[in-house]
């Protein structure tokens, strides 16, 4: 049971009791003996009443508190993005406790922003761009995709969500790009190399910064593309995936003038590197090679002669040093003629 404060009608019946008892007294001629002991008999009233729990209202006297709303944030994220040429690029944005905000994605593009996307509309025109909406737990993921990327795609991107503040979160997108270099033993980037005809003619070429798996490496010469295998030699491959290295090796046996042009290492369609091979006319079939550095003078010409010139200079100089030293000695160089004759 529970008690309450006395109630107005209580006090009124008890007022009516009062005036009762005060009209019978004057009734039987003792109002002043009735008066007195009125007077001075003090009101006796019940402050509380008892009332039961079922009668009890509790809504009444439950005290309400103003409930907590949470405020939009976002998920941890990682700010920058690495993807390599020609992949696809997927930029997250999770908002936590999301109303009806709406969330935007933005580039920017020196000092202007340019609007991708907003809530599930796509505003880029470019195919290559989609937005994928996810929701949660009091989470919403929204995911900005880029496929086949280029290098024009690296750069500063936005996500905006609508609050007051706007929320913003900016991702950083790097392209890595592949580099292709043909290069000499000593990985030295070459531009032209020389050959004697019935040489061997072997091309390294080196690819950097690559994906595995790999696309593929191959050779042209001029627009023609090589096989792997021929009877006069092929193509080798190696790689390095855990420092996403590359490196192939063109040969070509018997060298002859008509294998002379330029020849190009192709890695897929991203990035390429040529070097322009010579062969030079002759019987000599050693293989004798000259590489032109970049920046460096073309001495091929002097380089590549050998042969009959070589030969002669070298027996015209012993023959000078031969005549040199008889005559210091004094001594007559006699020339016979087939005559008999002496000169």
């Amino acid at each position: 049971m529970m008690a309450v404060g006395m109630t107005a009608e209580s006090i009124v019946f008890r007022w009516l009791l009062l005036l009762l008892s005060l009209t019978e007294a004057l009734s039987d001629g003792s109002s002043s003996k009735a008066l007195g002991r009125l007077v001075s008999s003090p009101l006796k009233t019940q402050r509380f009443i008892s009332v039961s729990e079922s009668h009890y209202d509790h809504d009444h006297h439950t005290h309400h508190h103003h409930e907590v709303v949470p405020e939009p944030h976002f998920a941890p994220a990682n700010t920058s993005c690495e993807v390599y040429l020609g992949q696809t690029a997927e930029l997250d944005c999770t908002v936590h406790d999301l109303t009806n905000e709406s969330v935007s994605w933005m580039r920017r593009v020196e000092d202007v922003l340019e609007l991708l996307t907003w809530d599930n509309h796509t505003y880029v025109n470019d195919d290559r761009y989609q937005l994928l909406h996810e929701t949660g737990d009091r989470w919403q993921r929204w995911q900005l995709a880029i496929s086949a990327t280029s290098q024009e795609d690296g750069g500063h991107y936005r996500c905006k969500v609508a609050t007051n503040p706007p929320l913003t979160l900016d991702v950083t997108l790097t392209i890595i790009e592949p580099r292709a270099r043909v290069v000499d033993e000593r990985g030295t980037k070459v531009m032209e190399k020389h050959y004697n005809s019935g040489s061997m003619i072997e091309l390294k070429c080196v690819i950097e910064r690559v994906p595995f798996p790999p696309a593929d490496v191959t050779w042209r010469r001029d627009a023609t593309l090589l096989s792997f295998n021929t009877s006069r030699g092929g193509i080798s491959l190696k790689s390095d995936e855990a420092a996403g290295y590359l490196a192939s090796r063109l040969y070509v046996a018997n060298a002859t003038p008509g294998d002379s042009g330029r020849y190009t290492c192709w890695y897929g369609n991203y990035t390429s590197d040529t070097v322009t091979v010579h062969v030079i006319p002759g019987e000599n079939s050693q293989a004798m090679q000259h590489d032109t550095l970049p920046g460096s003078a073309d001495a091929a010409d002097g380089a590549t002669t050998g042969g009959s010139g070589a030969r002669g200079l070298t027996w015209a100089l012993l023959l000078g040093a031969l005549v040199a030293t008889c005559l210091s000695c004094g001594t007559h160089l006699q020339l016979h003629t087939p005559g008999g004759s002496t000169r």
